[in-house]
């Protein structure tokens, strides 16, 4: 594995990490926009990997999952990237904070975590260890 891809996989594991530790805290919010920064890394690293290439400063998850040549997606883990590049755009810019904090309680952050942490696993398997 690269020196830079190592980079990116460390600071990806701990996005997740401090997301879990949002969880755990109340704060759904910072659990969106991390959740999102760990996968961005984990693909950025991919990226670095695959293409000897430094990724575009781009946040979009499918974007940079076109980019980074990876097939194995399935169609379920596309869409919850697609929801994620949403969420992280509304949570990063909210127009009504009050509002959006209703609009993602617990149950709906932690399934969101939960499937984030699924497709983590699956996008690391693109990275020889």
């Amino acid at each position: 594995m690269k020196k830079e891809t190592e980079n990116w996989l460390k600071i990806a594991n701990n996005d997740l990490k401090i997301a879990e530790a949002l969880f755990k805290e109340g704060l759904y919010l910072g659990v969106i926009e991390h959740s999102h920064a760990a996968l961005e890394k984990l693909i950025k690293g991919i990226i670095v990997e695959k293409s000897n290439k430094t990724p575009p400063r781009i946040h979009s998850l499918l974007e940079l999952v076109s980019l980074a040549l990876i097939g194995n997606l399935e169609e379920d883990m596309k869409r919850l990237l697609q929801e994620l590049d949403i969420k992280y755009i509304a949570v990063r810019y909210p127009e009504d904070i009050d509002y959006l904090q209703k609009s993602f309680p617990k149950e709906t952050v932690q399934t969101i975590l939960s499937r984030v942490k699924e497709v983590f696993k699956c996008l690391e398997k693109n990275i020889p260890k």
